[in-house]
């Protein structure tokens, strides 16, 4: 029944089609949200650009990797025949426009089997490596393996830099923050807090998706649309564990109305102080935890495949009830928007309202 979510679905993909030889047209926080690593060299094999696929899974910080020599100290394993002479002839050729070819790429925590391809969008002096993961093995004793982060840049603890596991650069920051945030937009933008908010989580959690992609094809050997619902609710309750924002779940029980309930338990948001003259109260939708809806959009249209609008129905806030979220497809947001400003709250009877089977849906 789980999945029988997407299968209801009537809406547009949320992605669009990808054309390899318009990569120079993309800004980075485009090559962001791409689920394959993508690195720019110019002819000399000097990195210009690195997304944050490739910066995941090859766990180096693209600060530390742009200007420097691909081959030489980036990925030294590349520094062959194979590659590194497959790409210097691809350049001097002039007019080839793409070629793929496959590469066992050597790093000291592990080894990965990828597909590769050089891609020259345009007469300019840039080159693309697009790199498809296939598979991870352990570390090998033989090869030119790829720096470690922490030998790329030695000392960076000692000036305040923290990393996770996965050597992403994190900052720690506490509940306060967002509702010095809320105070802020209040003053200076006093109706703006739930657009911006529910704008900021989709740009966060398109990122996030593709972090948790990463992740998931580590231990899976796929991608997150390719798991089970079930699977899918297991990796997004410990990604909000552990960043903190709480503990969530997903209730299929109206999968085949086409309507998904998340909840979030000890919301972070909901949790913090607020900004208002007057005391926050549960019944409060929509108000704090709008970049969680906006997050939980973003995560939900990625495992989907299509555009997916997540809309909170109740706030924890001032309680330690659970935040309510409802997930609809797209083309359903304004009419879910519409009950929910009308103050409907009871998640039956919007689930009736919204429904096709109802023949109430518009």
């Amino acid at each position: 029944m789980a999945d029988d979510f997407f299968n209801e679905l009537a809406a547009t993909s949320a992605t669009g089609s990808f054309s390899a030889q318009r990569l120079d047209e993309l800004r980075d926080v485009d090559l962001d949200e791409l689920k394959f690593g993508v690195i720019a060299l110019d002819g000399d094999g000097i990195v210009l650009r690195y997304n944050q696929y490739e910066s995941r899974l090859a766990r180096l910080d693209r600060n530390q990797v742009l200007g420097k020599s691909f081959f030489e100290e980036v990925a030294p394993c590349t520094k062959t025949v194979e590659f590194e002479g497959r790409f210097r002839r691809f350049v001097d050729s002039g007019n080839a426009r793409s070629d793929p070819f496959n590469y066992l790429f050597d790093f000291k925590f592990g080894a990965q089997e990828v597909e590769v391809e050089l891609v020259r969008p345009s007469p300019l002096d840039r080159f693309y490596l697009l790199i498809n993961r296939k598979s991870f093995s352990g570390p090998r004793a033989e090869g030119r393996p790829a720096p470690l982060q922490a030998e790329l840049a030695p000392g960076e603890s000692e000036l305040g830099v923290r990393r996770d596991g996965a050597e992403q650069r994190v900052v720690q920051l506490p509940s306060v923050f967002f509702a010095a945030l809320r105070a802020t937009c209040d003053r200076l933008a006093p109706q703006t807090w739930q657009l911006f908010c529910h704008e900021w989580g989709l740009q966060w959690g398109r990122r996030a998706a593709i972090d948790l992609d990463a992740r998931v094809f580590q231990s899976d050997t796929r991608s997150l649309g390719e798991l089970s619902m079930q699977r899918v609710a297991v990796v997004l309750d410990d990604w909000f564990k552990e960043q903190g924002l709480g503990s969530s779940s997903l209730d299929f029980s109206f999968a085949r109305e086409g309507c998904l309930v998340v909840e979030l338990q000890r919301s972070a948001l909901a949790e913090a102080p607020s900004s208002a003259s007057r005391p926050s109260t549960a019944g409060e939708a929509g108000e704090r935890c709008a970049l969680v809806a906006g997050c939980l959009s973003a995560l939900l249209s990625h495992v989907g495949g299509r555009r997916l609008s997540a809309r909170e129905v109740r706030c924890g806030v001032g309680t330690p009830a659970l935040c309510s979220f409802m997930v609809v497809a797209e083309a359903r947001r304004p009419q879910l928007a519409a009950l929910l400003e009308a103050g409907e709250r009871d998640v039956r009877a919007l689930v009736d309202q919204l429904s096709p089977r109802t023949g109430r849906s518009g």
